[in-house]
């Protein structure tokens, strides 16, 4: 398939500022000096963060909000999929994750990107590409980077809420090596090697490859995949970089809409599966590739260039609810093959550094984005409405199943071929006039030009989108522990799809405003307050005059406040806890059932207390346990009505415990949900609803050589 790309190598010429001087009998504060470090050295932790602007700094320094989940952290509470992790964060939800679990989807703030298509996601403070995504595996993944609100307006095409920067292990210049085992009581095993070595002084490489082998505590439902990263580093100079990553996962899974509530109420047992087990499996197959150069130009500058492909597809038959008799027992079903594909090539480059004049250090990036991105869709239906017969509807009982009397009649839905082609430039400074006053100002234009062909209704519709994401912040710091801050921003998104009429949807456009402050009294203790006011236009719901399409009449709001903290209690104990008020709501659509109601699965309050003991931290021993409780308040489980069905609040409480005899072994044992409480972590309406695992244990051994 031919593709357009456009190659950007290098950003020259700065004429926008200039030198200024201060009198001479003007005195003030002496700017501390800050270097451009070369980039693998740039690491984010609890307390410094890079993603957020680009440049390394303490958070105090940043007018931003972010929630940062160390590599410790993952391990201690046994993370095994990115949505295991977000009940860690604050104003982070799970989402709908398309058939129990194929694909990352999450929303920041109450906002969620279109349920249709993944969680966009970046990767070491880089823009990615978009399309079908398997889920993440943690092989690779060195930590997580929650940025919010307009922080994520930064990387374009994105959520007003915020965005996930993962940062990804990279190859060292030291031999080392993991094996790493895990088995869990729901059947659940695990394993994954890695192993980085230099080949010589300016080559090192990276290789991972990790298999899992999943059964699940609902009947029927199990999934497989395997995952292989190479990668490769090579120091062309003292100032040069070449890096290539690549990552290549397979995974496949019963494709589970979990269980069904009648006329509000959720009666039906946990455990059972609705759709048909010899459907087989959901296939997922996900491939990305990059490779990136850094170069620095000399003290002050540094430019950063990668060019990336992505491709995903997403295949296989599905037997999903549909309806409830009168009887409360009897679902209807209806049945759906899907054959979906997606490809991204991205190109861009960026300009870092900095400037200082007698009045103000500026710290500068410019930057510029191009690509192609392609969606075909494929979807055959067994539903009346789509066949024109009424048998495609086959039936089911929840209280006493029987499978196999699906019918394989189906008839076309969906035949679409889209394109897409970006371009992006970025401009940005943060202007810092003393050790306590410091602006950002930014602004991101995005040019995307959108053809849809519906082979079906053999039509075809195109649009071009011209849009700017201004953002801006203040930030001061009332001392070394103290700052404050507010910012603004505006965000672009790109919906897929087609209306009614065929023609393609506007793009989200979303509007941000925060205040908030950080208090850091020691290197250990970080604590955060954040007060978010958001909405956003052009947001996709039902069409009333047509419920089997979308339209972009909606307009959504969502406000809050967030608290968290980070600190350690003598060498021993560390604790995270955080707090979230989310008042998500639809505020404007032509359907009045609509109008007013909250988003779903977004809960008003949620909360979270980890607290982890070291018993003994010695050099070549350690030994330590921990847990925590994790509170979901309740939630509108589905987006058509005003509270006629909410999903209930629930608190889960998690133990683990971790014993290293020496630095080269690592023991872990986890018990999740300890006092097996039944909840369901999301909905996309009543008839599809996600229950959460029972009580569970775990039991890892790490070896490291």
């Amino acid at each position: 398939m031919q593709r357009s790309l456009y190659l950007l190598s290098s950003l020259v010429g700065f004429s926008c500022f200039s030198q200024f001087s201060w009198s001479d009998n003007t005195t003030g504060h002496v700017l501390s000096t800050i270097s451009l470090q070369a980039q693998e050295e740039r690491s984010s932790n609890e307390t410094q963060t890079v993603a957020s602007t680009k440049f390394l700094h303490d958070v105090l320094d940043v007018p931003f909000s972010r929630s940062y989940l160390s590599q410790e952290i993952l391990k201690q509470q046994d993370v095994q999929r990115i949505d295991e992790a977000i009940g860690l964060v604050s104003g982070v939800f799970a989402q709908n994750s398309y058939g129990g679990g194929l694909w990352d989807n999450y929303s920041i703030r109450g906002f969620t990107v279109d349920p249709n298509v993944s969680a966009t996601i970046i990767r070491n403070g880089l823009s990615v590409n978009r399309g079908l995504s398997a889920p993440r595996d943690m092989v690779n993944i060195e930590s997580l980077d929650f940025l919010k609100g307009p922080a994520a307006a930064l990387y374009g095409r994105g959520e007003i809420g915020g965005l996930l920067n993962i940062t990804a292990k990279k190859p060292q210049w030291e031999p080392q090596g993991q094996v790493y085992l895990r088995a869990n009581t729901e059947q659940q095993y695990r394993g994954s090697f890695e192993y980085t070595a230099p080949i010589n002084d300016q080559l090192a490489y990276r290789f991972a490859i990790a298999h899992e082998d999943n059964h699940s505590f609902r009947d029927y439902v199990r999934s497989d995949r395997w995952f292989f990263s190479p990668q490769l580093s090579w120091k062309i100079s003292d100032q040069t970089q070449l890096d290539f990553e690549s990552e290549i996962t397979q995974h496949q899974g019963t494709f589970d809409r979990g269980i069904s509530a009648y006329n509000g109420q959720i009666l039906m047992n946990s455990k059972t599966f609705t759709g048909e087990p010899d459907d087989g499996k959901m296939k997922m197959n996900d491939q990305f590739y990059q490779t990136r150069l850094a170069h620095e130009v000399n003290d002050n500058w540094q430019l950063n260039s990668a060019v990336s492909y992505k491709e995903g597809l997403s295949k296989g038959f599905s037997t999903e609810p549909k309806s409830f008799e009168s009887d409360g027992e009897t679902l209807n079903r209806q049945r759906r093959y899907r054959d979906y594909s997606t490809k991204d090539v991205l190109a861009q480059t960026e300009l870092l550094g900095k400037i200082d004049t007698d009045w103000a250090r500026h710290e500068i990036l410019m930057s510029a984005e191009a690509g192609q991105f392609i969606s075909d869709q494929y979807q055959l239906r067994c539903d009346y409405k789509y066949t024109g017969a009424r048998y495609c509807i086959n039936k089911i009982n929840v209280y006493q199943p029987v499978y196999g009397l699906y019918l394989p009649n189906m008839g076309l839905q969906t035949n679409t071929h889209e394109k897409q082609d970006y371009l992006a430039l970025n401009l940005q400074d943060q202007l810092f006039f003393n050790d306590q006053w410091s602006i950002l100002i930014g602004n991101r234009f995005d040019h995307v030009k959108q053809s849809l062909d519906n082979r079906k209704a053999n039509t075809s519709s195109d649009k071009t989108f011209n849009q700017a994401s201004p953002r801006a912040g203040i930030n001061y710091k009332i001392n070394n522990a103290v700052s404050v801050y507010t910012n603004y921003g505006r965000s672009f998104a790109m919906n897929s799809g087609t209306d009614a009429n065929g023609q393609v949807f506007a793009p989200e456009k979303g509007e941000s405003y925060e205040v908030g402050s950080k208090y850091q009294p020691t290197d250990n203790t970080l604590m955060s307050m954040a007060l978010f006011h958001m909405k956003k236009r052009n947001v996709l719901t039902t069409d009333p005059n047509d419920p089997t399409y979308q339209h972009t009449a909606g307009e959504a709001r969502s406000q809050g406040v967030e608290l968290s903290l980070q600190t350690q209690i003598g060498s021993k104990v560390d604790i995270m806890a955080n707090y979230t008020y989310t008042d998500a709501k639809i505020t404007k659509d032509l359907d009045s059932k609509i109008q007013g109601a909250r988003l779903n699965s977004i809960p008003l309050n949620s909360a979270n207390l980890g607290l982890n003991y070291k018993l003994i931290d010695e050099d070549h021993r350690k030994l330590g346990f921990g847990g925590n409780l994790i509170y979901v308040g309740k939630r509108n489980g589905t987006q058509d009505n005003l509270g006629k069905f909410e999903l209930p609040s629930y608190t889960i409480m998690n133990l683990n415990a971790y014993y290293e005899p020496s630095q080269q072994l690592r023991y872990q044992f986890n018990l999740n949900n300890l006092l097996d409480k039944t909840y369901y972590v999301e909905s996309y309406n009543e008839m599809w609803i996600q229950p959460g695992d029972p009580l569970n244990a775990s039991l890892s051994v790490q070896w490291t050589f």
